[in-house]
């Protein structure tokens, strides 16, 4: 059995430290983990899986792994430097530049020579101390391992084979204020279903109470509409990474999404046939007619639900997790 040590950020969630809970508790109990006693508002029931910071501490310097779990100013350096076990420890980072800055080439820049020291910055003193550094998206220096985002159990929950897609196109962002591409690409799907009479759900996810502190109620309701839905648009708030590109493959549905670019340069991880990638708002409009031709035709045959449980087998939370025990092995941390 493998005993992982898992220091949460300290009153805030992180949605990959999210993905790392959602994961470990799929291998749950061949795979023990336990999270210290202090607010964490986390989606996930974790009352079993608590301690007191003490026993906690003692806890961590037996466990096989630590787990040290980025948070926008919340990353709890303390405690883990309170247990002091660095040649276990590997560093979750889920930070992104924010608001345009990932398209700032001076930003991308300074992050790459070490010199930006705001919020989606590389940290060094981390990248030195810990065995393995996880990175949610680029840049991905020498000692960065790429780990995105992934399909957590909760994105598929109201999803079910025999579920009627009857909505032809979901389009729903938290803000619409960065990137602009989020606002433009609403209104030319909007154009598009009114002149070819497709059907659009296109709230807001605040209207849906979808903050993790507030009542799950408002989240179930956004993912019983998505499942519901064949094709959902996806575009990069602060990062290129987003919850909203794994939810819509999660709930089996045809992705149209702007240019991938969180894995390593020619990866082939993503070559699906459901995925319809676009640089601006011109590639985007010209997707449109051959999405609504293929959602107007064979939508749901064998073939497309193949390629589906690949895309849960290889892009699940639980595989994620997997994916940082097999480089911890490598790093001769695990057996």
């Amino acid at each position: 059995m493998k005993r992982c040590a898992l220091i949460l950020p300290i009153a805030q969630a992180d949605y990959l430290g999210n993905t790392i809970i959602d994961g470990l508790l799929q291998f749950y109990p061949e795979t023990e983990f336990k999270i210290p006693e202090y607010e964490y508002p986390s989606p996930f029931d974790l009352s079993t899986h608590n301690l007191a910071e003490n026993d906690f501490v003692n806890y961590a310097k037996e466990a096989d792994l630590i787990f040290l779990i980025w948070g926008k100013n919340s990353t709890n350096f303390k405690l883990a430097e309170k247990i002091g076990q660095w040649n276990k420890t590997i560093f979750i980072d889920g930070s992104e530049l924010g608001k345009n800055n990932r398209f700032d080439s001076v930003i991308k820049n300074k992050v790459l020579d070490g010199t930006y020291d705001g919020i989606g910055k590389i940290d060094t003193e981390m990248l030195k101390k810990c065995k393995l550094y996880f990175r949610r998206e680029k840049p991905y220096i020498s000692g960065i391992v790429p780990l995105p985002f992934g399909i957590e159990s909760r994105y598929f929950s109201s999803y079910k084979k025999e579920i009627k897609k009857d909505i032809d196109f979901f389009c729903i962002f938290g803000q619409d204020e960065y990137p602009q591409m989020r606002r433009h690409v609403r209104k030319v799907l909007i154009d598009f279903c009114k002149k070819n009479n497709f059907s659009c759900t296109k709230d807001r996810t605040d209207g849906f109470n979808f903050d993790d502190k507030r009542k799950l109620a408002g989240r179930d309701e956004y993912f019983s509409l998505l499942a519901r839905c064949k094709v959902g648009i996806s575009v990069g708030g602060g990062g290129f990474d987003t919850a909203r590109f794994w939810e819509i493959l999660g709930n089996n549905c045809i992705l149209l999404t702007e240019r991938i670019d969180i894995f390593l340069p020619k990866s082939s991880v993503l070559d699906y046939k459901r995925i319809f990638q676009f640089d601006s708002q011109d590639d985007f409009a010209n997707l449109l007619p051959k999405v609504g031709m293929m959602i107007r035709g064979n939508y749901s045959d064998e073939a497309f639900n193949l390629e589906y449980r690949d895309i849960l087998q290889k892009h699940s939370s639980k595989a994620r997790v997997l994916a940082v025990f097999n480089e911890a092995k490598k790093a001769g941390i695990l057996n």
